[in-house]
């Protein structure tokens, strides 16, 4: 698969966080703002250093299980004009588990993978109930003549499951079932898992990225990155580490300097 070369070293995947889109109860109606945003926190990571990014329609809570025409419309016109300023590897994430709408998008606009919130887990939050994905996503994903790649969450952060199930069971079934790299989160955004249980992971599954989905900041990168194949940064490189802000570029070179200087990169 043509973009596995993103994983030739351990990449750093910045988070773009999109401001809300029209029809989330959050829209104050200025368009122009919210391409400005994405377009100055893209920037800022490319000059930081990150390896890739990942554009996700973050303003738009309480999530849904779907996205408005609107919506769509103004993410899809955005990751356009995001593409005219770099070639980074990118990714589409549409809250919560849209995947009809994360593959169609990323086929549009040959983004290198997409986040799926419940691959292969039944999960409850806000949104309401998000069914097991893999199924129908893996056959829609075999209509496409794309090679974006499956990022898929396991114990989602925000969530909580319909059955219980091992840590290590739902990475098994997100592998078995076709994902190409696995998320582990903490409980919330900028919670971090613990370090034993990614290293316990990479035991077990030693041909498949793993990789950390929140909770990373420049006092814990090295640690993590001993045992996971990849790092998803947000809240941390921040204004005022406030994850509801732009992307400060000191801290997204700050946390790359760290990130360069260790032996795991």
């Amino acid at each position: 698969m043509k973009y596995k070369e993103l994983f030739k070293r351990k990449p750093i995947i910045g988070m773009v966080h999109l401001l809300p889109l029209p029809s989330s109860p959050l829209f104050d109606g200025d368009i122009e703002k919210i391409e400005k945003r994405a377009l100055s926190d893209v920037k800022a990571l490319v000059e930081g250093g990150v390896d890739a990014f990942i554009i996700e329609n973050f303003g738009d809570i309480p999530y849904d299980n779907t996205i408005s025409l609107e919506a769509y419309s103004i993410m899809i016109s955005i990751v356009n004009k995001i593409k005219a300023i770099t070639d980074l590897p990118f990714g589409i994430n549409i809250q919560f588990n849209c995947t009809d709408h994360e593959c169609a998008m990323a086929f549009a606009t040959k983004a290198s993978f997409i986040r799926v919130e419940s691959f292969v887990e039944n999960r409850i939050g806000t949104h309401g109930i998000s069914y097991s994905s893999a199924p129908k996503l893996m056959r829609k994903k075999s209509l496409y003549p794309s090679e974006f790649m499956i990022f898929a969450d396991v114990n989602v952060k925000h969530t909580y499951p319909m059955a219980d199930i091992k840590l290590a069971d739902a990475v098994h079934e997100a592998v078995e079932s076709g994902a190409d790299a696995v998320i582990v989160t903490g409980k919330a955004t900028g919670q971090n898992p613990k370090v034993e249980e990614i290293k316990e992971l990479k035991e077990k599954f030693k041909d498949v990225p793993i990789l950390i989905g929140s909770g990373i900041k420049q006092s814990n990168v090295k640690e993590f990155l001993q045992y996971a194949d990849g790092i998803i940064i947000g809240s941390s490189i921040k204004i005022d580490n406030d994850v509801n802000n732009g992307v400060d570029l000191e801290k997204v070179k700050v946390l790359m300097n760290t990130v360069k200087d260790s032996q795991y990169y």
